[in-house]
């Protein structure tokens, strides 16, 4: 036989340099170091079926990544010298005695060791329709014949997809054998069987049917024919007419996806990130590779930009994820961005259903199929884009979709991942603006606007944009873990139905995914730039004092991290981190001959508040202690953090914060800590902290830190000094009390020199309200809000962290306050 070994030895020279030329390679994980690879330990690939395009797809993919090279085993087993490839057996003895040679070495050397590297090669990751002739002929496939995959490695070889998988413990696996060998390698071919069938669907998704299909089913489930007929009936118009409506809907809604759209959308992606970004930081995708592999995943992200809809695609598709469907707004269905958004899986809702039965009912049929089939999707829980760069409370509609879809499938496992999206600059900050000054309303997108927008987006560029995955909820575990009976719902009598604990569920969920969404949050330089120009009083801070700031507040942000899934600035040094941020920021450098002072533009100050606002979370707790301090000189220990402990629910809420409040008591315990090892406050032996000395770089850091929650704190001020003062009559209406705290808000703004939009946003009173009512002081009767006594006591806590300037504006601008009626007419 050795005649054959060389005449495959001259094959393999022969072609695996032109086939090497003409495969172009992508691998993932990008970042191989996710790979637990000992180099001191044999390698051994496994792959899912022999084949000597996949070798030398692998073998090209070892070499460019530095992985050590595939050789075939030719009967030897993997050295410290020589990885080889080996793949599953299916039904060849050759095939089998390599793998069963290798286990049966394991058990008579119990030093000898080696590592198990599943590898999946595939040919293509396109989407194809499921009765496609191109399927037939040129889509990849486990085990094609050899003229089939020569036509794949033509059509897809510019398009191959290396996965690694995390190597098998080899040792614990032979160490654990208590049979024959020959059984032992069935199972490892077990297990690592539904390793690759779980990394092509976590890779290619389920297949597409057509769009006619889709439709067609739509129309024929039970639901959607129960709302024709009700539809049919409340108008009084024949069921066809009904129906042709429904298909109408339909059509509106489902996603088309397209081949050649991905692919063109792909190149301008990868030209437009370049042109634009600095780079793309990705975060926590080991995890979610683990999620992915384990069932469907519900793509859950914050919403500060267009480009969020893109973004989260294009990194989940060069990562290897399966392409998810995206729920979009109605509003970006304009020619041509539409059309080729839907080819690339987007399908769209509108604003509001509008109590159309019909409507609803074939949108819910739509997610339910996705649910069904498994497939990926994404949709962003605060419904739309954040103007202020704070998470926007959660809109339930879609998510309670979802629940109930998990609750029809739940033999599915369905996960959902939270996910941060941030920038070191937004390009639409300058809209919201805007907007927020109420300038103009929100405008619908056209093509006009794109390429007006456009012109302006590609002659600047934006810094990084961050991406981090989230600690994912899996549906079952979260129910389990709350206590909902989702199990007897499944197998009862009610099973398909609406249960009645499905909405506290949905508000439990979408709370959980908000606070994970911040846990999830990257702080940048430019971020923490924000937070320290925005809290000098007239936006001016010389250059030596930002920097000892930057480093201050950098380890601070180390020694008490918000989260372990928080990303920190690689940076240490303040001079790096202001290097950095500088031409982010857009700062202007006055020269001084005592040192350069830093500061903005008056506009360009409003602007960093988006900035601020995606991150100050993170210093929400140390900020909130550092409030204590900014009046007084000193303060007890345990009676400062007993009063942080009141005022907690309050920022809480507003800011999404992870903790309950058992939690917040001991981590305001440990910010005190990281504050006091950061030198910001200085503790005696009888548990007084005591501010350091004034004019030090120290007490400018804790002034500094203070001033981050200070607008947060007068709004509270504000809002429950207004309450107290209508304690005579003990109740209020909800919606004219709201109006006349924005109100007062815009008073405060004018008569302290703000520019600060987002200070009197409407939103963040109604807010206040609900927290106040959840914890007791204000009790909800419809629209009346009624007032309890103890809430003067809470105002009183709130005013006493504020200046004396600050608390006489607000007691003055509430002392006489004008009467609700006229305050909403206003």
């Amino acid at each position: 036989m050795k005649w054959l070994s060389r005449f495959l030895l001259l094959f393999v020279g022969v072609v695996r340099w032109p086939l090497r030329a003409w495969l172009r390679i992508r691998v993932t994980p990008s970042d191989l170091g996710e790979l637990t690879i000992d180099p001191d330990k044999p390698v051994c690939y496994i792959l899912p079926a022999g084949g000597l395009s996949d070798w030398l797809a692998l073998e090209s993919g070892c070499l460019a990544n530095g992985l050590p090279r595939p050789q075939l085993s030719h009967n030897r087993l993997p050295s410290n010298t020589r990885a080889v490839v080996l793949s599953l057996p299916h039904g060849r003895a050759g095939s089998r005695s390599e793998l069963q040679r290798l286990i049966a070495r394991g058990i008579h050397d119990k030093h000898y060791d080696a590592q198990i590297i599943p590898v999946s090669v595939f040919w293509g990751r396109n989407p194809i329709k499921e009765t496609s002739l191109l399927r037939i002929l040129f889509a990849d496939s486990e085990r094609p014949g050899r003229l089939r995959k020569f036509l794949i490695i033509l059509a897809q070889g510019r398009n191959v997809l290396l996965h690694y998988g995390q190597p098998l413990d080899y040792r614990a696996f032979v160490d654990s054998i208590d049979v024959a060998p020959a059984v032992s390698v069935r199972k490892l071919a077990r297990v690592l069987r539904v390793h690759f069938r779980r990394q092509r669907t976590a890779t290619l998704g389920p297949g597409v049917s057509h769009r006619s299909q889709v439709l067609n089913s739509l129309l024929s489930r039970p639901e959607v024919h129960a709302a024709i007929e009700h539809t049919a009936k409340a108008e009084g118009i024949p069921e066809v007419a009904v129906r042709t409506r429904a298909r109408e809907y339909a059509d509106e809604i489902a996603a088309d996806y397209s081949n050649i759209a991905i692919g063109f959308l792909l190149r301008v992606l990868t030209w437009l990130w370049n042109r634009i970004y600095d780079g793309i930081d990705v975060r926590h995708l080991q995890r979610l590779r683990a999620t992915a592999h384990d069932g469907s995943v519900i793509y859950l992200p914050s919403h500060r930009s267009h480009m969020d809809y893109l973004l989260v695609s294009y990194t989940l598709y060069l990562e290897g994820f399966a392409l998810p469907q995206i729920a979009a707004g109605i509003n970006l269905n304009f020619w041509p961005v539409g059309g080729l958004l839907r080819r690339c899986g987007a399908f769209y809702l509108r604003r509001s259903f509008g109590g159309n039965q019909l409507y609803t009912a074939v949108f819910r049929a739509y997610v339910d199929v996705l649910i069904g089939r498994g497939q990926p999707m994404k949709f962003y829980p605060e419904g739309g884009r954040s103007r202020t760069g704070r998470l926007l409370p959660p809109k339930t509609g879609m998510l309670a979709m979802v629940a109930q879809s998990f609750l029809n499938h739940s033999e599915k496992t369905v996960s959902v991942v939270p996910v941060y999206i941030g920038y070191d600059r937004v390009m639409e900050v300058n809209s919201y603006f805007d907007e927020l000054r109420g300038s103009r309303g929100k405008k619908n997108e056209s093509m006009s606007d794109l390429v007006r927008g456009g012109r302006k987006v590609l002659k600047r560029k934006y810094g990084r944009a961050y991406i981090s995955f989230g600690e994912p909820i899996q549906l079952a575990e979260f129910a389990e873990a709350h206590g909902y009976p989702w199990r007897a719902q499944r197998d009862g009598a009610q099973a398909g139905s609406r249960p009645d604990w499905l909405g506290e569920f949905v508000d439990e969920l979408s709370a959980e995914v908000m606070c994970r969404i911040n846990s999830a949050a990257t702080l940048n330089a430019s971020g923490l730039l924000a937070l320290i120009l925005l809290a000098s009083p007239q936006k001016a801070v010389v250059e030596d004092e930002m920097i000892h700031s930057l480093e201050i507040m950098a380890k601070l942000a180390r020694l008490c991290p918000y989260s372990e899934n928080t990303s920190m600035p690689e940076a240490t040094d303040g001079r790096t981190l202001l290097a950095e941020a500088e031409p982010l920021t857009r700062l202007l450098r006055v020269p001084h001959a005592w040192g350069d002072v830093l500061t903005v533009e008056s506009r360009e100050a409003v602007l960093l508040t988006y900035s601020r606002n995606n991150v100050m979370h993170l210093f929400a707790l140390p900020s909130l202690i550092a409030n204590f301090f900014a009046h007084f000189e000193q303060r007890q220990q345990a009676g400062m953090l007993d009063d942080a402990l009141q005022l907690y629910p309050l920022i809480q809420s507003e800011l999404s914060l992870r903790w309950d409040r058992a939690e917040a008591c001991t981590e305001l315990k440990k910010a005190l800590a990281a504050i006091l090892e950061c030198g910001l406050l200085i503790a005696d032996d009888d548990g007084v902290l005591h501010r350091p000395k004034a004019g030090s770089h120290e007490f400018a850091a804790l002034m500094s830190l203070a001033r981050i929650m200070r607008e947060a704190l007068e709004r509270y001020g504000m809002t429950t000094v207004l309450l107290a003062n209508n304690l005579d009559t003990g109740q209020v209406d909800r919606s004219a009390f709201e109006r006349q705290c924005q109100l007062m808000a815009e008073r405060m703004a004018i008569v302290t020199g703000r520019n600060s939009p987002e200070f009197f946003d409407l939103r963040l009173f109604h807010n206040h309200l609900q927290t106040l009512t959840r914890i007791g002081l204000l009790k909800s009767h419809g629209d009346q809000l009624e007032i309890e006594p103890h809430l003067q006591a809470l105002a009183e806590d709130a005013l006493q962290l504020l200046g004396p300037d600050i608390r006489q504006s607000i007691l003055h601008l509430t002392s006489a306050p004008r009467a609700l009626e006229d305050a909403s007419e206003k």
